[in-house]
This record gives C-alpha cells, sequence and structure tokens, in this order.
C-alpha cells in the first residue's frame, strides 16, 4: 500500500513539474499576413492620392508600403491606416506604368511580400 501512495505521489510531482515547465515555455506568436484585395482609384497620377483595401493592414502589421517594378521599388506616404484600409500618396517622381503593391512587415524579421493588387500611373 506504501508503494502505491509512494508512486502516486511521484506522479502528481512529476505531472506538476511538467505543467510548470510547460507554462514557462511559450511559443512564438504567429501573426496574421497582410492581404491587399482593391485599390481605388485604379488609374492615378504621380502625387495624387490611392486607397488599398483588405485585412490586417493596421501598423501592428504594416510597417511600410511600396510601389514595385522587377527594377525598383518606390516607397509611398503613408496617410491614413487601419485594419482594413491604408491611404498613401503616390511618389512625384514615379515614371507613368503599372506598379505591384507590396508591404514591409512589422516582424521581430521584417519581409517585404509582395501583394496580388496593381496600381497604374499615367
Amino acid at each position: 500500500m506504501r508503494f502505491f501512495k509512494f508512486a502516486a505521489m511521484v506522479v502528481l510531482l512529476l505531472g506538476g513539474a511538467k505543467l510548470a515547465w510547460s507554462a514557462d515555455v511559450k511559443e512564438p506568436e504567429v501573426l496574421p499576413t497582410p492581404v491587399m484585395r482593391t485599390v481605388s482609384p485604379e488609374t492615378v497620377k504621380a502625387g495624387e492620392v490611392a486607397t488599398v483595401s483588405g485585412e490586417f493592414l493596421d501598423k501592428s502589421r504594416v510597417a511600410e508600403l511600396f510601389l514595385t517594378t522587377a527594377q525598383k521599388d518606390f516607397k509611398v506616404q503613408i496617410l491614413e491606416q487601419s485594419a482594413t484600409s491604408i491611404k498613401f500618396k503616390v511618389p512625384n517622381n514615379i515614371a507613368p506604368g503599372r506598379y505591384t503593391l507590396s508591404v514591409l512587415l512589422a516582424d521581430v524579421e521584417p519581409k517585404v511580400i509582395e501583394e496580388p493588387v496593381r496600381l497604374t500611373v499615367e
């Protein structure tokens, strides 16, 4: 009988130690990826303002916004930012053409993600 009490006590102590250890080990939080769905207007002139809509676009996820081509990235000025939209100014010195929107994630290890949204500059 003493052996069973001793074994039960050991199991309880080991279970408690494992529970306490697992509470200290924290998995890194997986944050949602920003997704852009539409841009309005789809065609602008240099210096004009456009708004991109989507999900997870707030400052906690999107640090910077770019208009990109295969050769060059143009950082845009963010005027307003919320979880569902970013209002931005197209740079004055940008050449006419079709551009892809890209975001710099606000992560521990920042990364640039190219979004499936295109903007035409006249």
